[in-house]
């Protein structure tokens, strides 16, 4: 799992505004430098680290929710994270399935393998059909601006 970013220039001097606007901002950049590689697919890391800073992002929001206006901005960006958590969540757990049985396989009896090999054949056909909704949700994002978008919200 990626380690989060550090957030700079956070001090008890500062708003709690200013604080949580960077802390949020911080966590969105975090989120979305997995991107590239969750549609690449190569790699099941960067859906599962793009999976975490969006849990991240959104206990940050939830937490700072009371320092924005106009709170249904705020709501709609909210939203917009906890779909994006939650796509990236059925990509994952099937992810996480078809590499416990690719480590398995080898482990059950052989006349058990045919069984298990086909059944990771099944979640590798069920996880294409998930990445379609994942990247049907980044063509989304991207012809929304949202990244621009919510950054124009909660930056500094």
């Amino acid at each position: 799992m990626a380690k989060a970013l550090t957030v700079k220039n956070i001090a008890p001097e500062k708003s709690l505004e200013e604080c949580a606007r960077r802390i949020i901002t911080t966590r969105l950049h975090e989120m979305m430098s997995f991107k590239e590689g969750a549609i690449d697919g190569t790699d099941i890391e960067y859906v599962h680290d793009m999976r975490v800073a969006s849990r991240r992002l959104r206990a940050a929001m939830r937490n700072f929710a009371d320092c924005f206006v106009p709170k249904k901005e705020f709501r709609r960006h909210l939203k917009q994270v906890e779909r994006i958590t939650s796509t990236l969540g059925n990509v994952r757990d099937l992810d996480v399935l078809i590499d416990r049985f690719q480590k398995d396989v080898l482990t059950v009896p052989a006349d058990a393998q045919i069984g298990v090999q086909n059944l990771i054949r099944h979640l590798q056909t069920e996880r294409e059909a998930q990445r379609a909704p994942m990247f049907k949700m980044f063509e989304k994002l991207d012809k929304r601006n949202f990244e621009q978008r919510f950054l124009e919200f909660f930056e500094v």
